[in-house]
């Protein structure tokens, strides 16, 4: 993984506001459907690549923006989107076996926040 450009909540913030802007242009211009894919796919792609992760944002990429360009173009998608969502799902498969490292410090404290918080929520 390479060096994040900057700190989670930054790239979740920013990935944020680019979501909230596609929906507003999508209510706009009442261009759904494949405008959605752009809308939930441009902003997770954004936010993996503000973290380092270079070969996450290229599968989102190709995923979401593929589904869009086959749908708005009239590609046949029998084939192609089926084989787009099984590329996506076999890489992020194989990312979480390959990876050696394990759970980082933060991430393993990130996680045991959320359980405490959601044990706080349920009360």
């Amino acid at each position: 993984m390479a060096h994040p450009f900057t700190s989670k909540k930054r790239a979740q913030a920013l990935s944020t506001v680019l979501f909230l802007l596609g929906i507003a242009v999508l209510i706009f211009t009442d261009d759904w459907w494949p405008g959605i894919m752009l809308v939930v796919g441009l902003p997770l792609a954004l936010r993996q690549f503000m973290m380092g992760r270079t070969y996450d944002t290229g599968i989102t990429l190709l995923v979401f923006v593929g589904t869009f360009v086959t749908v708005e173009f009239d590609i046949s998608w029998r084939i192609f989107l089926p084989m787009l969502f099984t590329m996506g799902a076999f890489y992020i498969l194989i990312r979480e076996w390959i990876d050696t490292k394990g759970e980082t410090e933060e991430e393993k404290d990130e996680n045991a926040q959320h359980e405490i918080d959601e044990k706080i929520d349920q009360k």
